[in-house]
């Protein structure tokens, strides 16, 4: 087969497929393998952009039994992302190989699924015991000593509303975050105006509470161009760092929201969200995304914090191949910078 028919072949085939000759070198690769490894592909050896020794036994098989092999790999990108790799020589079996076929299967949903559903249930279980702890506490106090205490009565029952409004929180952050966690690696499509949904979450805060009316000082060039995204998911991400600021720094001090344009090395636009806090020893920052991992567990369950903001802000951006970076110094504050792609 010639360069075009080998052309013609993969072009017809949605999922991402190469051809390789025996020595592996790709001849020919259709558009979904280019968008998947943002390259041109062709002429390039395979072992350039798949540094796996399973992908590499899966195609020696191949030439060693002329029939096809199918292996699992996984693609470290943004996010890890699980393939069903099938190799098939493109010859008759009773000759040598001399084209391979190579296709990848994306089943990062389905392993994604079973992780999801074991990481709710271990959660759910872990972090509903306290207020349902609490709920059981204060029924059986109502039930016995404070049955005929009208002011007893209207404390627990207070703690009980309170207690099952924490747990109807942190059931609806555990059911985004696994939707989240499911499309992570279906990047948006659509083009959003980052400096709008900013200045839309600024004017919600404010609203909302009037201790964070005009604290919040926006500075950003003119004109920003467009990015690529989802626009309830980046809301969702600058309410999160936005009202963190606002509710862990000093009452009164401003939180500079400063957005930068930079074209070298990468087009990108930057986000830095800079407040006055207490600032965040050293040796937290790296667990912040983590489920439910708080710096002061009393502090975060008072403002009403279910542990996962982070967590569900790092979900995001992952599905926008942006990046979050924390820097922070006690008693002077933190900067929360986020990397977009425009």
């Amino acid at each position: 087969m010639d360069t075009d028919d080998l052309n013609n072949l993969v072009a017809a085939i949605l999922i991402p497929a190469i051809v390789l000759d025996s020595e592996f070198r790709i001849l020919a690769a259709n558009r979904p393998s280019r968008a998947l490894f943002d390259s041109k592909l062709q002429g390039l050896d395979f072992v350039r952009i798949v540094r796996q020794p399973g992908a590499l036994e899966c195609l020696a098989n191949v030439i060693k039994v002329r029939k096809p092999v199918q292996c699992k790999l996984v693609l470290h990108q943004q996010t890890p992302r699980t393939f069903l790799a099938n190799a098939a020589p493109l010859s008759d079996p009773s000759i040598e190989v001399e084209h391979i076929l190579f296709t990848l299967q994306d089943i990062s949903d389905r392993i994604d699924a079973e992780k999801a559903r074991s990481a709710f249930v271990a959660n759910v279980s872990h972090e509903l015991r306290s207020p349902l702890t609490s709920l059981l506490g204060a029924v059986e106090t109502l039930k016995g000593p404070a049955r005929n205490d009208p002011k007893a009565r209207e404390r627990f029952l207070d703690l009980m509303q309170n207690e099952a409004e924490r747990m109807s929180r942190l059931v609806a952050d555990l059911l985004s975050l696994s939707k989240l966690e499911a499309k992570e690696h279906l990047p948006p499509k659509t083009r959003i105006d980052l400096l709008k949904i900013i200045q839309k979450v600024e004017q919600s805060l404010a609203a909302s509470r009037s201790e964070y009316a005009g604290r919040v000082e926006i500075q950003a060039p003119a004109p920003l161009p467009m990015i690529r995204g989802d626009q309830d998911q980046m809301t969702e991400v600058f309410q999160n760092l936005i009202e963190n600021a606002l509710k862990y720094s000093k009452p009164d001090t401003p939180v500079l929201l400063k957005i930068t344009h930079e074209f070298k090395p990468k087009n990108q636009l930057t986000v830095h969200i800079e407040d006055q806090g207490e600032g965040i020893a050293p040796e937290h920052i790296p667990r912040l995304t983590e489920r439910f991992y708080r710096v002061d567990k009393g502090r975060s369950r008072q403002t009403g914090g279910t542990g996962l903001g982070l967590a569900i802000t790092k979900h995001i951006l992952n599905r926008h191949r942006a990046r979050l970076t924390i820097s922070s110094q006690l008693a002077k504050g933190t900067t929360i910078s986020v990397r977009l792609k425009v």
